[in-house]
């Protein structure tokens, strides 16, 4: 996710935060100092908001763990100012294994909930008054007790089935055993932008500003999600080879090509992303439309396609899947189009819009069984 950097790796799994994490905390800490607070406050706040992403943290690596142990890659987990974000390689193939993956959050919070509690009481805080953040977390004892009620909220507030958040893939794991894919995900997405509306007037009326945000991302998280659970059953059976264009050749440059031939290319042809292949044939770099209108407005820095290639570059072979692949490393690589390989030579292209090929490919073999 842009604006992430990485503070750290658990069981192969990447630790990012976002920088806005930091405003989140910092808007804290302002609270903690005002109303005489002070230093003293700030500091108390700032600690509970940093041991509370602890606890989300946890939350992460509870379906993180569970995804890996069923085979699922999980780069890396992100934390926000509104919760945390563990990105998976691909959704789980069995509803029933998707259903595992989001109850095992929750779960994680189900256990630390008492064990805050319990050292609270210990310690002597009192259980039955509410513990107030600012200002009111006098001891360490009162601090934990916060912290045990906060994990009760966020194991009841994700199990609200308010897709995509655990409670929703929970309902759409369940549905999908009966109605499939698609439909038990059409449905929960429309449950969870239900819910979504609900907590943004909610968030909006009642000054709660986090609410909202949080509304905000569930509401076009799962529109976003239907529609990536869509292609990805549109695609299915299908590979790199059975949508990219081999209708047409793919232009290809030279290092040695100046921007001006580059640039000439481009005008009077269809592509905007160059293969970079050498003498023998075999491909070197990668020259994407970035690099391309970045030298446009500087022409006179880059003389060759040497000095303007990226060799940082992803290569897929035609048999390829085309979602669990292909599309994949498209999201991932940020680019529009990646060189695909057979043999150690160029076969061709692979492009976003070849991905959408597959919705017409699958039309036009339905049409062909029904003849």
């Amino acid at each position: 996710m842009g604006g992430s950097f990485r503070i750290g790796r658990i069981f192969g799994i990447d630790v990012k935060v976002h920088w806005t994490f930091f405003l989140l905390l910092a808007f804290f800490a302002y609270l903690g100092y005002g109303d005489g607070g002070g230093l003293g406050g700030a500091l108390v706040t700032s600690l509970v908001i940093v041991a509370l992403f602890v606890c989300v943290l946890l939350h992460e690596f509870g379906h993180s763990l569970v995804a890996q142990r069923l085979g699922i890659e999980v780069p890396d987990i992100t934390l926000l100012p509104i919760g945390g974000l563990a990105r998976l390689k691909n959704l789980p193939d069995k509803p029933i294994d998707e259903v595992k993956i989001a109850i095992a959050g929750p779960l994680v919070n189900v256990v630390l909930a008492p064990v805050f509690l319990g050292l609270a009481a210990l310690l002597g805080a009192n259980l039955l008054a509410a513990p107030d953040l600012f200002g009111g977390l006098t001891s360490f004892g009162q601090v934990l007790a916060y912290l045990g009620y906060i994990n009760v909220a966020l194991a009841v507030f994700n199990l609200i089935p308010a897709f995509p958040m655990d409670g929703g893939r929970v309902l759409r794991g369940l549905l999908a055993a009966r109605f499939g894919p698609v439909r038990a995900t059409n449905i929960a997405s429309t449950v969870g932008q239900l819910f979504a509306v609900g907590f943004f007037f909610v968030g909006l009326l009642g000054g709660g500003i986090v609410l909202a945000l949080i509304a905000v991302f569930i509401f076009f998280g799962a529109s976003g999600e239907a529609q990536m659970v869509r292609q990805r059953e549109t695609a299915r059976g299908l590979s790199v080879a059975d949508v990219m264009g081999t209708e047409r050749r793919t232009e290809t440059v030279t290092p040695y090509h100046t921007f001006g031939q580059v640039l000439d290319a481009v005008i009077h042809g269809y592509q905007t992303d160059f293969p970079v292949v050498d003498e023998g044939g075999r491909i070197v770099g990668m020259l994407t439309r970035a690099e391309i209108f970045t030298a446009a407005h500087s022409p006179d820095r880059y003389s060759s396609v040497r000095e303007l290639m990226r060799t940082d570059f992803p290569t897929i072979t035609p048999d390829a899947d085309l979602f669990s692949d292909g599309n994949r490393l498209l999201q991932e690589s940020g680019l529009r189009a990646i060189p695909v390989v057979k043999d150690g030579q160029l076969a061709g292209m692979f492009t976003v819009e070849d991905v959408g090929q597959a919705n017409l490919l699958r039309d036009l073999r339905s049409a062909g069984k029904r003849r």
